[in-house]
């Protein structure tokens, strides 16, 4: 194997973007081709893979716009195949999904070739795609069950294609331990079709443009967006930020609660994520390695400040840097199980990483309108396997986890059911083709009032979902939840509300053939029949004829004190069905008429009373590890500000580093500085939180900060209980 040296070329604007454009639209027929040849739901329609291609020595320089997290690591598990590899040679695709060599979990796997030019390697051709299931001691490989790396689905690294033979024995040994070998055979040819496809057409480009060019306008591609994002970075303001995020409970039988904790902070112009202070390393499927922990704390960098107008690839990687402590749930040792790791504790890092960036981008003052606290913070997954009446096994995860809500923003509500920022084009599956795949009947799909957190802009709704088996006498079901049984992790920001749980019920023995023989179909539990069973956020059950399965995912977080959002907003809200009457009293305070208009008399006098039992609370020393920096360039030649930092909604920062609320100008912090604080139940921000617990979870409650004299509410947070430990 040779690698080619030459000295870079400069390479003119115009013809830079053409031949990145170029690579772009060839990377896309990879998932083109991906999306043609696979049969799995969460690949067709779910879109849960991605695309690259790379630089000679492993770095992705054209992402795809799927998975994000598969930007961040794909390229990891790459250099490790370079590395590993015995010999690599023109025609060879490798495999692995090896978690511990970069890829995202078992069900994630990588493919990868090197593209030969002139004899020698050009660049690499990749993707990587989420398999229905690979093994392991539970259906659809999320090892709920797991204690040790061995129980978790196999780990593999070969070389699948051999100077352009498929190697039968290797694809037969990967093929047939899964429970769904037609399935998982096809997306392997799915996306080796998708290589030689990419391989194919760039080919033409480097005849055309010539190896040295193509090789510099990728290397540019990097070194753009390094600069531009450092460029971004230096306008942040100065300061440190926290985020934090629960998982109530690890693996089937284990409720614990473990924590994912993070600082960042701009160091110049780099961030810094730190974790340290994360739980240790637990003997179940959710921990999570390095190489997805840096992954998942990129999300929110691509998402929120990236967005479309700097490329993803890895000069975003150059500008952060990630602390994670070994032997930690973000970054476990060898061989703790991890077959769970994308959905588990990685979802959990880029949950508290959302949160400490938005805290970052609300002090800001360019950036502001990018503030989005919370989005998609749980993947309630649902694996379902089923023996068919002709024998044949089919199985599936379900998609219906992505019409989850989005926190509001600085300036609107959130967004409904709006998919993840973990991937740009994931989608819920149509209902139809679901219930054609598997032997299933949706009973419903439709939105959830009163999930959205309330706030001066309200969060979006998450989606509710019912179905039954049907045609089987049984389904199999692996329910793996990342978290929100009790707490829910759909921060607010600025005295907005979280919004709504993640959680899964099984409603036992209902009536749902005899209302449907009737006509008639049910939209609310008592309207089912049977028994309502909660479900831990790990649960491995039994789905009979009569049986519903029901679940919903959690909804985000509101923007802004709820007192300060219009009445005639609430009042619309009300009318869409998107927030009820009894919400927009309790929340907003907003008092409605009969026929759905404001009563203005009634909510004044609402507010007034709201307000007034804020400013009983007891009072006491603001504690936060947030910390703002006043900038340097807006004090006087006398040390002295011209004006007071915006460091939030509601709060101004003095250059003494004194917060005061910025509607009444009362200190906050400092010595003399007070806010009024309170602990009320979870049910308080929803009617969907803690339902296993009526809405008053015995681990978890409300803090809310407001000012003493104002009563303007500055933080609503999920707190543990009596200040107890992880």
């Amino acid at each position: 194997m040779t690698t080619s040296a030459q000295p870079p070329l400069e390479v003119d604007p115009i013809t830079f973007e053409v031949i990145k454009h170029r690579l772009w639209q060839i990377n896309d027929e990879q998932s083109i081709a991906i999306r043609t040849i696979s049969s799995s739901p969460i690949v067709v329609e779910g879109n849960d893979f991605n695309v690259g291609l790379f630089s000679e020595d492993g770095q992705v320089t054209t992402a795809g716009i799927g998975s994000l997290v598969h930007v961040g690591t794909i390229g990891d598990a790459l250099r490790s195949i370079m590395r590993g590899a015995g010999s690599i040679r023109d025609g060879d695709i490798f495999l692995t999904n090896d978690p511990f060599l970069g890829a995202l979990h078992q069900n994630d796997v990588v493919l990868a070739s090197p593209l030969f030019y002139g004899g020698d390697i050009m660049m690499w051709v990749g993707n990587v795609l989420h398999h229905p299931d690979v093994g392991g001691i539970d259906e659809g490989s999320f090892c709920i069950n797991a204690r040790n790396l061995y129980q978790d689905p196999p780990r593999y690294f070969f070389k699948l294609v051999d100077e352009g033979e498929l190697l039968p024995e290797l694809e037969h040994t990967f093929v047939t331990n899964s429970r769904l070998p037609d399935m998982v055979a096809l997306d392997l040819r799915a996306q080796i079709g998708a290589i030689n496809a990419a391989k194919k057409r760039l080919i033409p480009l480097l005849d055309e443009r010539g190896a040295p060019m193509v090789r510099a306008v990728m290397r540019q591609s990097l070194d753009l967006t390094e600069r531009r994002l450092r460029d971004c970075i230096r306008r942040l303001p100065h300061g440190s930020w926290t985020g934090e995020a629960w998982m109530d409970g690890d693996r089937v039988g284990s409720e614990r609660l473990h924590r994912v904790v993070v600082t960042l902070k701009r160091e110049g112009d780099t961030l810094h994520f730190d974790f340290t202070g994360s739980s240790p390393q637990v003997d179940a499927a959710v921990n999570c390695t390095y190489h997805a922990t840096v992954a998942g704390a990129a999300v929110p960098i691509y998402t929120f400040i990236c967005q479309g107008d700097i490329d993803w690839n890895d000069g975003v990687k150059r500008c952060l840097k990630v602390t994670a402590p070994a032997g930690t749930v973000v970054n476990a040792s060898f061989p703790a199980p991890v077959s769970i790791c994308t959905i588990g504790f990685r979802w959990l890092v880029t949950v508290a990483a959302s949160q400490a960036v938005a805290k970052m981008l609300d002090a800001s003052a360019d950036f502001r309108d990018r503030v989005c606290s919370s989005w998609s913070v749980s993947a309630n997954c649902n694996n379902l396997f089923g023996t068919t009446a002709d024998g044949k096994r089919v199985g599936a995860l379900l998609s219906d986890h992505r019409g989850g809500g989005a926190a509001a923003r600085s300036f609107a509500d959130g967004f409904s059911h709006s998919g993840q920022t973990t991937s740009f084009s994931a989608s819920m599956a149509n209902v139809e083709s679901q219930e054609w795949k598997l032997p299933l009947l949706y009973l419903y799909r439709k939105q959830l009032p009163d999930s959205g957190g309330a706030g001066r802009w309200r969060g979006g709704l998450t989606a509710t979902v019912a179905l039954t088996p049907i045609g089987v006498p049984e389904m199999v079901l692996k329910s793996t939840n990342t978290a929100g049984t009790e707490q829910s992790n759909a921060h607010g920001i600025d005295g907005g509300y979280p919004g709504a749980g993640s959680q899964v019920r099984l409603l036992r023995g209902t009536d749902i053939w005899k209302e449907l023989e009737q006509g008639r179909v049910p939209r609310t539990d008592a309207e089912f029949g049977g028994t309502v069973e909660h479900l831990p956020s790990k649960a491995s059950d039994v789905l009979k004829r009569g049986d519903v399965l029901a679940f919903f995912a959690p909804g985000g977080g509101g923007f802004g004190d709820p007192l300060d959002r219009e009445p005639a907003r609430v009042a619309h809200d009300v009318t869409h069905g998107w927030v009820s009457r009894e919400r927009a009293r309790d929340n907003y305070s907003v008092a409605l008429k009969a026929d759905g208009s404001v009563d203005d008399a009634a909510t004044t006098a609402l507010r007034d009373q709201t307000r007034g039992a804020r400013k009983q609370r007891p009072t006491a020393r603001w504690r936060s590890d947030d910390r703002c920096e006043y900038p340097a360039a807006d004090t006087n030649a006398n040390g002295k500000s011209a004006a007071p930092w915006r460091a939030a909604e509601n709060l101004n920062l003095a250059a003494d580093g004194i917060l005061h609320c910025r509607r009444c100008g009362e200190a906050l912090s400092g010595p003399n500085g007070r806010v009024a604080v309170t602990e009320r139940p979870l049910a308080v921000a929803s009617p969907w939180m803690a339902l296993r617990h009526r809405g008053d979870g015995p681990n978890f409650t409300l803090q809310e900060t407001s000012c003493p004299s104002c009563a303007t509410l500055f933080e609503v947070r999920e707190t543990r209980r009596n200040c107890a430990k992880d």
